[in-house]
């Protein structure tokens, strides 16, 4: 032990010396503050904007509901295309409320699929295809790579910074030849070179847990805390840890073979290559070969088949004259029933019956979506940048399971939203002040806890077994490395 703190005090000294670790860490901070800084002020951005969804929904609901009392109080009269009393008119548009996914306190962390996903519908009882499906999330390349935010710097630049530190430990002292010297002490290579990694990355991963927790404790720890979501960010910690550690490990392997500096350097940029761009790239053409992408131009091309379909069908009411707008007295309720006009009857049974011919289509789309996301899950030991990634998302809350979830969720609340109305407008039942308050609304139910734990505890485990896996064989090959002497 002795030995070890003499060589890693006199490795910090020489790194002291010559300034480049001090360049290197100086450098990563300000990359990681800077996605940081985007981090934070995207995640400020989408939680204000559903603030203000949230206070305009209310303020209209206050207004409709004001203004539903002054028509039965007989002091404002309705016009034909906004009457509040129209539950054709209230339940597909006037009234719509939205179904809003929160933002997940650790959201900076990785932005994810929210620069590409929406997180908020506006739910009406027209069909699922006007207000969903009308993103693009089909192209994979998207699947595993986002904006500039904290896990690009983690998963893409960190390796490279690693390496800067760590290509030479056994060339540099060959090639200046004092390596001989060194281990005519009482030491051996492994424990020299153990001494020699350590020293760079005990401030290596000190600097990418700090410049990533601190800001988080300063700004959001009040919010991560009560939302119960400390142990998520745990997990985040010990994913970037096993993550920096087998870049190191790698370092360590690659060395113990003996190269010249250069030759390490173009072996560990090759390797960084084919785990970080080319072998996500690789999974994802795999995925898109195994289990297609969903077609939205089908999807486009069967709903308006069907409309076409629905206004053939219901010509006779769609051709219906404007009576309503002539007839004052028809946009008032008699006895609580209100005539809907046939041209809203209409439309709501075209799109009831969109809802329901498309549904097969929609369901085989969502799931093809989700074989995908189980793909990309169950091969991305491949590459420990996609274990990383997928990992880091779950838990930021930006990951596509989530935003599955919220789809799924959203579905659900669209069929409750129809099954409030429809009896309404088929049975011509005026809407009231009471109704408003009856008004189903989204609640939103978070993803099991213990199933994103587990899913991103297991993928540090995955990492963690493969720094083990080059720990070893590093060792394995100093013992053996005559040819380095």
């Amino acid at each position: 032990m002795k030995n070890f703190l003499n060589i890693l005090h006199n490795e910090w000294r020489i790194m002291v010396a010559d300034r480049s670790l001090f360049l290197v860490s100086l450098l990563l901070i300000f990359l990681l503050g800077y996605a940081l800084f985007i981090g934070f002020t995207a995640t400020d951005v989408r939680e204000e904007r559903i603030r203000e969804l949230a206070v305009q929904q209310e303020q209209k609901l206050s207004a409709t509901a004001k203004q539903i009392s002054l028509i039965e109080s007989g002091r404002e009269m309705p016009t034909a295309f906004s009457n509040p009393l129209n539950p054709a008119l209230l339940g597909s548009g006037q009234g719509a409320l939205h179904a809003v996914m929160p933002v997940s306190p650790l959201s900076p962390i990785a932005l994810g699929q929210s620069d590409m996903l929406p997180d908020h519908y506006r739910v009406s009882i027209r069909n699922k295809t006007t207000f969903m499906y009308q993103t693009e999330n089909e192209n994979p390349w998207n699947l595993l790579t986002g904006r500039f935010d904290p896990v690009f710097v983690l998963v893409y630049l960190l390796p490279l910074f690693i390496f800067a530190v760590s290509y030479n430990l056994v060339s540099s002292e060959k090639e200046q030849g004092t390596l001989r010297m060194q281990l005519s002490q009482p030491v051996t290579l492994q424990l020299l070179m153990i001494a020699k990694l350590t020293a760079r990355m005990v401030p290596v991963m000190i600097i990418s847990i700090l410049a990533i927790t601190l800001p988080f404790l300063i700004l959001r720890g009040t919010a991560v805390i009560a939302s119960g979501q400390l142990l998520y960010g745990l997990v985040a910690v010990l994913i970037v840890l096993a993550y920096a550690l087998f870049w190191f490990m790698l370092a360590l392997f690659i060395n113990s073979f003996g190269f010249s500096s250069a030759g390490n350097a173009l072996i560990l940029v090759g390797i960084w290559a084919f785990l970080v761009l080319v072998a996500p790239v690789l999974l994802n053409v795999y995925v898109s070969r195994v289990s297609p992408a969903p077609s939205r131009i089908e999807l486009a091309t069967e709903t308006r088949l069907i409309t076409i379909d629905g206004l053939n069908r219901y010509q006779e009411l769609l051709s219906s004259d404007y009576r309503h707008v002539q007839e004052s007295s028809m946009l008032l309720p008699q006895d609580g029933r209100f005539e809907v006009p046939e041209r809203l009857q209409a439309f709501y049974l075209i799109n009831k019956s969109v809802d329901e011919k498309v549904g097969t289509l929609l369901a085989d789309f969502e799931m093809r979506l989700f074989a995908q996301q189980d793909l990309v899950e169950r091969f991305g030991f491949v590459s420990p940048a996609i274990l990383a990634y997928e990992g880091l998302l779950s838990i930021a809350g930006t990951g596509t399971r989530r935003y599955q979830h919220f789809t799924g969720q959203v579905n659900e609340y669209h069929q409750q939203w129809k099954d409030f109305f429809e009896p309404r407008i088929t049975s011509g039942l005026a809407m009231t002040v009471a109704d408003l308050g009856k008004l189903p609304r989204f609640t939103w139910r978070e993803l099991d806890s213990g199933v994103v734990l587990i899913g991103s505890l297991m993928k540090a485990l995955l990492i963690f077994l493969m720094v083990a896996v080059l720990f070893l064989l590093g060792l394995r090959n100093f013992a053996k490395a005559t040819d380095i002497l």
